[in-house]
């Protein structure tokens, strides 16, 4: 995925869904310059926005990552390595859930903190709201007998028409008030011009037009 890492950090700045202190660990890595270390975990501070997930290290503004809250896994954990309190991030890779590549692991400081962070993960992603619509759609649907998204179309279809034929009419009206001042603007012109004529004789082209 592309994306502009500063537009991204900058989205971190605004006000979070949810925030705190979490005990992070990566999955494990297969890169060469990672196999020789043991995983561990790291305090890092996360905000949660929408479906985004940022971190950074403990007292520094600056964002060192974030984690795209799609095509994930998230669940309860047993105590990992003896650190109690613990949940998980796993995403799918190759469209498999695969633990060794793709998990990662966090502590929290009580049972509570978990629930809630856990809670508000799951109701993050895009495609959870989706799932969400679809059944709300299908329910609604059901109970009508109608479909409430084709039913929204049609009726704002029928307002725009509706707009656009006032809207027509209101052009018309204004192209027919001007045209018929103009017509009776130059009629008056012509009967001063008559009964100028009468009244003072012939005119000349030099009493006619001024400037």
């Amino acid at each position: 995925m592309r994306f502009n890492d500063k537009e991204i950090a900058k989205n971190s700045e605004d006000k979070s869904d949810l925030e705190g202190v979490l005990q992070h660990m990566k999955p494990q890595s297969n890169e060469w310059s990672d196999w020789y270390q043991q995983p561990s975990f790291k305090e890092r501070y996360f905000k949660l926005k929408a479906n985004l997930l940022f971190y950074s290290r403990i007292n520094e503004p600056e964002t060192l990552g974030v984690l795209v809250l799609e095509n994930l896994h998230v669940a309860y954990e047993h105590p990992h390595k003896g650190i109690p309190f613990t949940f998980s991030l796993t995403f799918k890779v190759n469209d498999k859930l695969r633990d060794n590549e793709a998990k990662h692991i966090f502590s929290c400081r009580c049972e509570a903190d978990v629930n809630t962070w856990v809670s508000a993960l799951k109701t993050a992603s895009y495609e959870y709201w989706r799932s969400q619509f679809l059944i709300l759609r299908t329910k609604l649907a059901m109970k009508t007998g109608k479909d409430p998204m084709l039913e929204s179309l049609k009726t704002n279809s029928c307002a725009q028409n509706v707009n656009i034929k006032v809207e027509v009419k209101k052009s018309k009206t204004k192209q027919t008030k001007s045209t018929f001042y103009s017509h009776f603007e130059s009629s008056s012109f012509f009967e001063n011009c008559t009964t100028s004529q009468q009244s003072n004789g012939a005119a000349t082209v030099e009493n006619l037009i001024t400037f």
